[in-house]
């Protein structure tokens, strides 16, 4: 039994069932082991989940220099790649439900601590856009299309669970229009 396999187990139930819904009894059933046997390899619950969080981010910031490292001609092409593969919640779904669950509705007891973390994330990940944004937009410009890219992101993200696929692709479209409309 390896800690890998531990959080690979963990991961869709934490995405499934948030952190409070989800017994490490399960999480040891997952992977046929006792449940005091997960304390070999995570001092608790909260560092286990802490320690699928961080993975999820690196997993995350992985993704998107995969986007920056692509050749699309032209800013527009590249900024909508990014767009557009952030927004695929299709892709390592368990991976993208267990993000948003941790952003928007983290362990009391960690909330704090995943906020300092996320505000780390979110600096690189805003770094990368404004690389890509270049020299065309001054500073300000460049802060507000960050901040609408964000808010777009929240949305779709509990759009994708409300709307069927038809729907979510039309919402999508339209919002990456809108964004783009600001460059």
């Amino acid at each position: 039994m390896s800690s890998q396999r531990l959080k690979e187990a963990a991961l869709p139930l934490f995405a499934e069932q948030g952190y409070e819904g989800t017994a490490l009894s399960e999480i040891a059933k997952a992977v046929g082991i006792k449940t005091p046997s997960i304390y070999a390899h995570f001092a608790s619950k909260e560092a286990l989940f802490l320690e699928i969080y961080r993975d999820v981010m690196r997993h995350e910031l992985v993704m998107l220099e995969e986007v920056a490292k692509e050749k699309h001609g032209t800013m527009e092409a590249e900024l909508r790649a990014f767009f557009y593969r952030v927004t695929d919640f299709g892709v390592d779904p368990d991976v993208k439900r267990f993000f948003q669950r941790a952003i928007f509705f983290p362990p009391q007891s960690l909330a704090k601590q995943m906020r300092e973390e996320m505000t780390t994330y979110e600096a690189m990940t805003s770094e990368s856009i404004g690389e890509i944004l270049g020299q065309k937009l001054d500073a300000a410009q460049k802060e507000k299309w960050i901040y609408v890219f964000y808010c777009l992101l929240d949305g779709l993200s509990l759009e994708h669970e409300i709307y069927d696929t038809e729907d979510f692709a039309k919402r999508r479209d339209a919002a990456w229009e809108a964004l783009a409309a600001l460059l």
